[in-house]
């Protein structure tokens, strides 16, 4: 399980010390166990392993292949309660880490879920999304959607008229 996105933990100071790669000094992503018993997320530890064949902590011999998923560590960090990345656009969903990749998949705010015409900035806020979302120490209150967006979110009929308004094709051919 690897987690890319956005980390908005819901009580920052619940993640222990323990949970955090001593390379990126960021919280364990995909984790691998050396034989000494030093763990480091799989996109820092194999670089290292590049240039050096020693574990950065303790400077001891090891290979990529003495490496195993320590699924332990990432099911203690899987645990862990965080927001949906799109908080500030108006998703309230709170769960745990491991299940906010799928929750991604299927947020309404989530831009590559929309229609072109709610992907704008101008109809959407997505400003800091698209740049990767801003890293925050606190949660973020929920933003207040646009009109097109929660028109959108109503679903039934008018989801549909609204895609026929900003339809780019429809709307050519009615001019």
């Amino acid at each position: 399980m690897t987690w890319t996105i956005t980390k908005y933990f819901l009580n920052p100071e619940s993640v222990s010390i323990h949970l955090f790669c001593s390379i990126c000094q960021d919280v364990f992503q995909d984790p691998r166990r050396a034989p000494c018993g030093h763990s480091f997320c799989k996109k820092c530890i194999l670089p290292w392993l590049r240039q050096s064949k020693t574990c950065p902590e303790d400077r001891r011999p090891v290979t990529e292949k003495q490496l195993h998923h320590d699924f332990i560590l990432e099911n203690i960090i899987g645990d862990q309660m965080v927001a949906c990345p799109y908080r500030k656009c108006g998703c309230d969903f709170v769960g745990q880490l491991q299940m906010l990749a799928s929750h991604k998949k299927c947020c309404t705010f989530n831009p590559e879920n929309l229609p072109e015409f709610l992907r704008s900035p101008d109809s959407f806020q997505l400003k800091d999304d698209e740049a990767g979302c801003d890293e925050e120490s606190t949660v973020p209150t929920p933003g207040k959607p646009s009109l097109k967006m929660r028109l959108f979110q109503a679903g039934d009929s008018r989801k549909e008229l609204l895609m026929s308004m900003f339809d780019k094709k429809k709307s050519s051919s009615i001019s």
